[in-house]
């Protein structure tokens, strides 16, 4: 009998993000074809939650937190103990495990999904030279074009080995709406970690410009949860967020929105997004990453630039007082969703290079 192929995968968090929410639809897309063993660094598996029933599935303790190069040598040790037939590491936080896993001259696939906080505005020169030297010689999977840019720019990473792979969305659980609201009240909507990257600030401040009937519902959970209540306090918006907090499945939370809103600092291809377009919902999004690509040309003055609140508020008022507008909007969003990124053909796409960087060695 033989046994199912052994996929690591090595992540920084396996917290609810979006690279995790992918991995999820992975193994799910792989079904019982796949053994797949996690390691999350810091200890975090909430996205451990969305795992479908049924998968092989088992969770590996985190090596003790040291240098790069005793994290290394545990990872080697892990890797020889495991005996994959692929790694699959995630962003720079899974780096040491890359870097034990080409030492063990293992098959090796690298996602680089973007930046978080300490990178949004300059990159660490130290963490480009260690990507250079540690991905030359692996596979490495980005989302967006910008990223793609930079893994040739900065990290000198040769063409050949930078696979640009588009986020997919699942099309049958993240649909339109069909009932009617019934309700004169605006729910501006926003779907993501309370992390400094994704700069809720900048929307609470856009949602203080907004008329009295427009509401803002945030879901997502993390650290700057309380900071961020206390800055609505402040700015006499409180009454009109909802911090609704992170949840398993969010599909149902965007049929609550009538616009969705992405105030983010740094992204390069962004789930949430996808998932709202899929949902049939007009975007305003400010202009980080692959977003211009991803929005129809009908949304044009719908991007704006980041960190900005009153040009968020100002595009959110356009949308918001054509209701017409917002609706041919919300079509085609759905139509780019269906055309370009449906689940199954993207998930394909990542399995195909992961079958041929297995089969490699």
């Amino acid at each position: 009998m033989t046994s199912l192929p052994r996929y690591v995968h090595v992540f920084a968090t396996f917290g609810a993000g979006g690279a995790q929410i992918r991995a999820v639809q992975l193994m799910a897309h792989l079904g019982p074809r796949a053994h797949h063993v996690v390691v999350a660094m810091d200890g975090r598996t909430e996205a451990a939650e969305q795992l479908a029933p049924g998968l092989s599935v088992a969770f590996a303790p985190a090596p003790a937190k040291g240098s790069f190069l005793a994290t290394v040598r545990a990872q080697r040790a892990f890797l020889r103990a495991q005996r994959p037939d692929l790694v699959l590491t995630y962003n720079w936080g899974a780096i040491e495990t890359a870097a034990a896993a080409r030492s063990l001259r293992l098959p090796l696939v690298h996602h680089e999904d973007g930046f978080g906080p300490e990178e949004v505005v300059r990159r660490f020169r130290r963490r480009s030279w260690m990507r250079a030297l540690v991905l030359r010689s692996a596979e490495v999977v980005v989302p967006s074009t910008v990223l793609q840019g930079i893994a040739a720019r900065e990290w000198h990473l040769p063409s050949r080995r930078v696979h640009l792979l588009v986020n997919g969305v699942d099309l049958s659980r993240f649909r339109p709406r069909t009932e009617a609201k019934g309700t004169a009240q605006r729910t501006l909507g926003t779907v993501g970690g309370l992390r400094g990257e994704k700069d809720h600030s900048s929307l609470l401040r856009a949602l203080a410009q907004l008329p009295p009937a427009v509401t803002l519902r945030i879901v997502g959970g993390g650290a700057l949860a309380e900071p961020l209540r206390a800055e609505a306090n402040a700015l006499g918006v409180a009454s009109r967020v909802d911090f609704h907090g992170p949840v398993a499945d969010t599909a149902p939370c965007y049929r609550t929105f009538d616009l969705f809103v992405l105030s983010s600092r740094t992204e390069q291809m962004p789930i949430a997004m996808l998932e709202a377009m899929a949902t049939g919902l007009p975007v305003v999004a400010t202009d980080v990453g692959d977003v211009r690509a991803m929005l129809p040309a009908e949304a044009a003055d719908c991007i704006v630039p980041k960190e900005d609140p009153a040009a968020l508020a100002a595009a959110i008022t356009r949308v918001l007082a054509d209701p017409s507008r917002a609706q041919r909007l919300g079509a085609a969003n759905r139509a780019v969703a269906e055309q370009r990124y449906p689940a199954a053909a993207c998930l394909d796409r990542f399995l195909q290079l992961y079958e041929r960087v297995a089969r490699r060695l």
